[in-house]
């Protein structure tokens, strides 16, 4: 199941970037991905797998928008049988049983308690009901069936659930996720796979079409783009671009004109608490009258969310709101004697949904989460829609889109490809275990923590950490290791603090401070690899906490 990576350009990151960008410039491609989510990213991993010559731009940095701000769970949509989508639900469960295989290191089953409440026989019976069928549509294949748990093997699970009409529960299974990083880890599978027929670059937008012709109804032969290390634009040559830009093709400037069909940002907000804070042995599905919510399992914390407003403010970095705490809050301290207030929080984070919808909508909660391709004009596919969870299947279509007929003849192959760092659960469990106990004495944790993060890689983060003098930890009491900053920038195409903290170590909204007591070090070791001075380094300091406290902290 595993595979060797491809040979590391052992050129310095930005020299590489500039080649690449040369590249961009210089070289036709089949393909170009505008957007570094997970369905651009996907997109990239589906057509470089079918033998195209495929590139992907990234405005910002991989999944920094909606593919980092998700529930971090990948799942079949339980709440979407209520609105009778029994086909996403089967699809969902289908691909949530292929990720755990292909991807163990970053996703994996975790056990989830519907408590129930209300009279006794009609409210097991109809919860019952639908996590069966929830089993019957692929549940059962990967996470086994659900059970139905007594008052006490209930409240053992977890102690703090209201007592009130409380009538047992049921336990059934799910997948969490680290959302960036599988995000990152497609990207890499491509370039590890494919080599040159797959190319990314970040910190390089899209601007406008580039035509065939001087007609404005000539084909699209590619996109205009600007280097924003730079500023520097220039030309890429594609036969097709592919828009996979989601909530950002809802904006009036978007770079390829309106589609045929609307897409309506909604905001999803978390919250993020102490494990400790809240007793239970995993995670739970929370339902009070009107809301529910989420207690997902995140190492250290919980990832409690989430809510569904439409938004209709600006796209780029938002923020959980006073009101979407309240409202968590309110949800969970409905269902738990806890009595959580803000000062029981250690962050929060928001990200917004590209819902396709018609232009009138004006609720999120009942629009199809059913994704949406199509061919806008000769030369041009857009994407958008769907869930994280079935982000291959939008990849596929959006590709077969591409192709045309051609498809028929070229089909995906990415139903059975690894993802980057894959092995056998045991496998990776006995990794973990030499590297608690070898020469470095990591200890269990920070072994654990390194596979889970890194896979079949942990080995080489390790090795490359001790060829520099980075074995630290670079947070007390936390399994993060200051190797991981420097293999961040050297390995994983991070050109910022807020690219390592918020993305490739997710510690931006885990630490109180949102990482101010770690960001010098943090710069201070990035800014060996990338040039960075001493006044560079500060300024890179104020700049990533000056957006981390609004994006990751707990609004007033």
């Amino acid at each position: 199941m595993t595979f060797p990576p491809g040979p590391h350009d052992t050129r310095p990151p930005l020299a590489r970037r500039g080649a690449d960008l040369q590249r961009l410039a210089d070289e036709p491609w089949d393909l170009l991905v505008v957007g570094g989510g997970i369905v651009g990213a996907g997109a990239l991993l589906d057509a470089a797998s079918r033998g195209m010559r495929v590139a992907l731009v990234e405005q910002d940095d991989i999944a920094a928008g909606t593919s980092s701000r998700s529930s971090r769970l990948i799942h079949g949509g339980l709440r979407y049988l209520q609105q009778l989508e029994v086909g996403l639900v089967r699809e969902a469960l289908a691909e949530r049983a292929r990720l755990v295989r292909l991807a163990p290191h970053l996703v994996r089953l975790e056990s989830f308690l519907f408590p129930l409440y209300g009279p006794p026989a009609v409210t097991r019976a109809f919860y019952e009901a639908g996590l069966t069928l929830y089993d019957l549509l692929g549940s059962r294949r990967s996470g086994g069936g659900h059970r139905h748990l007594g008052l006490e093997q209930t409240l053992d699970y977890a102690p703090n659930l209201v007592r009130t009409n409380l009538r047992g529960s049921l336990l059934y299974h799910d997948a969490m996720e680290d959302d960036a990083r599988f995000a990152l880890a497609v990207v890499r599978t491509a370039q590890a796979r494919f080599g040159d027929h797959a190319l990314a670059v970040t910190r390089v937008r899209a601007t406008g079409p580039i035509r065939s012709g001087s007609r404005g109804s000539d084909p699209i032969a590619g996109a205009r783009v600007t280097d924003g290390l730079t500023g520097e634009a220039f030309d890429v040559r594609a036969t097709t671009v592919l828009d996979a830009t989601g909530v950002w093709s809802a904006l009036p400037d978007r770079p390829f004109g309106a589609g045929s069909f609307s897409v309506l940002p909604a905001r999803g907000a978390h919250l993020v608490i102490p494990r400790d804070r809240i007793p239970a042995a995993g995670g739970m599905t929370l339902r009070i009258p009107g809301r529910v919510a989420f207690l997902v399992p995140w190492p250290r914390h919980w990832i409690v969310g989430t809510t569904d407003t439409p938004h209709h403010g600006p796209v780029d970095r938002v923020a959980a709101t006073s009101e979407d705490v309240d409202h968590i809050l309110g949800t969970v301290n409905g269902a738990l004697d806890l009595g959580l207030t803000r000062d029981d929080l250690v962050g929060t984070y928001a990200g917004l949904r590209p819902l396709v919808a018609p232009s009138v909508a004006t609720s999120s909660v009942k629009i199809s989460r059913e994704h949406r391709v199509s061919v806008e004009a000769p030369g041009l596919v857009r994407v958008s829609g769907g869930k994280y969870t079935t982000y291959r299947v939008m990849a596929r279509d959006a590709v077969d889109a591409v192709l045309g007929p051609e498809a028929a003849t070229r089909p995906t192959r990415t139903r059975q490809l690894p993802i980057h760092g894959a092995a056998r659960r045991e496998q990776l469990d006995a990794l973990a275990g030499r590297l608690a106990t070898g020469e470095h004495g990591l200890g269990r944790e920070v072994a654990a923590s390194l596979v889970d993060r890194y896979g079949t890689e942990a080995e080489a983060v390790l090795g490359y950490g001790a060829e520099h003098d980075l074995i630290r930890r670079l947070v007390d009491g936390a399994p993060f290791l200051e190797a991981e900053i420097a293999w961040g920038v050297e390995r994983e195409l991070a050109l910022s603090l807020d690219d390592l903290l918020a993305r490739r170590m997710r510690l931006a909204h885990t630490l109180p401070d949102r990482g101010a007591a770690i960001a010098p070090r943090v710069a201070q070791i990035a800014g060996h690899v990338l040039g960075w001075d001493r006044d560079r380094q500060a300024r890179e300091v104020e700049d990533y906490l000056r957006t981390a406290r609004r994006e990751y902290g707990v609004p007033a």
